[in-house]
């Protein structure tokens, strides 16, 4: 039978998660604080260990250390809230199996438990160890609490365990580099950051920004340049849009992943290059492979770790987290106190198709910051793609027309969800789950 340990100053979610797991056929055993905790564990040495990161007499992340570094095989599952996002990825970092979230979801909570379980069987057959904790520093902030977000949180914390070539995929203006920069936060935080462009350049400026240039390796080159390369030292070069970069670079580039070392440009001595590397790019890498136009060599090197970031379109339920977050960092900067957001205004939000992403609504929600006469947020919206458009909508997913609708009813009926049910055809728990989906919050309430 395998052993199980609970850790959390929540009695009834303790006993709940407690009933649950014995269910299951685990022997479980809890501890309502960190002392407690520690004994148990030593005491036990369980398979799994249920860990909250906030514990009445001190942080769940000290334990969950101890836990790593003596390396005994524990399976280490966090609990944590939507608001302690960074503090379940600092827990990923240290050696964290993975992360659940309140409130629980049993199927969510299983298929983490039987993961757990899998990995366990694997190390005893194999007969390995879990490795070391590692250092770390605070992640920087991700808004967001749609499942793509939590998931994106997950992976960051799996990508930053060690300094293996990372690929970011995504449209352009989904927050692409904010990824980079959050890995490289946890990663190595007091060594460079250096971005690099690879379509805002022509390619032979764009070679020596890479590599750097000896004097007089071209016209123009009066004298001996260090690139990024060579700038970066241990640091993380991001290599921004790299499914534009060119073929004979791309060759370069391959040689410097193999080799670890590069020339500069008209140079004959080799430089060792130390740093990660972190890419990105909205194009299908795939794709282009197959046309031929990217090195499939190349992109196996860059993708050893791959992250997707979803397009807003596909988790509209953020975006009332991320206008609070943009009227909170613009107001200041332009001396405003623009606080009100209508309901309305946040249902066409929601509405719109957004194909610039994140970008195109921070810019929005800048511009209609200045545009606001007085405290309540307007913002303008192209026609052509909002709920009271009528050329075009039939281009929207029928996720972001339900949205609104549901939206314009609940202010129709002044949030009475009896007669919204009854307007909608819809049963109160489904109408619920709807407004939690789609992060639909009435004026002047808390969500």
């Amino acid at each position: 039978m395998l052993e199980l340990l609970i850790i959390d100053d929540d009695r009834a979610f303790r006993r709940s998660l407690e009933l649950h797991m014995q269910g299951r056929g685990f022997s479980v055993r809890c501890a309502s604080n960190l002392a407690e905790g520690e004994s148990a564990w030593r005491e036990k040495l369980p398979n799994l260990v249920f860990l909250d990161l906030m514990l009445p007499d001190g942080e769940g992340t000290w334990l969950l250390e101890r836990m790593t570094e003596e390396g005994l095989g524990t399976k280490v599952i966090i609990i944590t809230g939507h608001h302690e996002m960074e503090r379940a990825v600092t827990g990923m970092r240290a050696g964290a199996f993975d992360f659940v979230h309140k409130p629980l979801s049993a199927d969510e909570l299983d298929k983490v438990v039987d993961q757990a379980i899998g990995q366990l069987q694997v190390e005893e057959s194999m007969g390995l160890e879990a490795g070391s904790a590692a250092e770390l520093s605070p992640m920087g902030s991700i808004i967001g609490r749609s499942r793509s977000i939590l998931a994106l949180h997950k992976t960051i914390g799996l990508a930053s365990r060690g300094r293996a070539n990372v690929l970011i995929l995504g449209e352009s203006g989904t927050g692409k580099e904010l990824v980079a920069r959050a890995i490289h936060r946890l990663v190595t935080p007091r060594e460079p950051f250096l971005a690099v462009n690879c379509s805002a350049l022509v390619p032979s400026l764009l070679e020596s920004e890479l590599f750097g240039h000896e004097r007089g390796a071209f016209t123009g080159a009066a004298q001996q340049r260090r690139g990024r390369m060579e700038l970066v030292g241990e640091g993380v070069l991001f290599l921004d849009e790299i499914g534009d970069l060119p073929l004979d670079l791309q060759a370069k580039l391959l040689r410097v992943i193999q080799e670890r070392e590069f020339e500069r440009v008209g140079g004959t001595q080799s430089l060792p290059f130390k740093a990660m590397l972190i890419s990105a790019t909205h194009r299908d890498l795939s794709a282009m492979v197959a046309a031929g136009d990217f090195r499939e060599d190349l992109f196996y090197r860059l993708k050893v770790v791959e992250i997707e970031v979803e397009p807003l379109r596909d988790r509209v339920e953020d975006i009332p987290l991320l206008v609070e977050h943009f009227l909170t960092l613009y107001n200041g900067e332009f001396h405003r106190n623009v606080t009100r957001v209508p309901q309305q205004v946040l249902a066409d939000l929601q509405a719109y198709h957004w194909p610039g992403n994140v970008r195109e609504l921070e810019n929005r929600i800048q511009a209609g910051i200045m545009a606001s006469p007085g405290d309540v947020l307007t913002v303008e919206i192209p026609s052509t793609v909002t709920a009271t458009g009528d050329g075009g909508s039939w281009r929207r997913p029928l996720r972001d027309v339900e949205c609104a609708h549901i939206a314009r009813v609940l202010e129709h009926c002044n949030w009475v969800q009896g007669e919204a049910c009854s307007i909608l055809g819809v049963s109160r728990p489904t109408l619920r789950k709807k407004i939690q989906d789609f992060g639909l919050k009435r004026p002047g309430k808390e969500s």
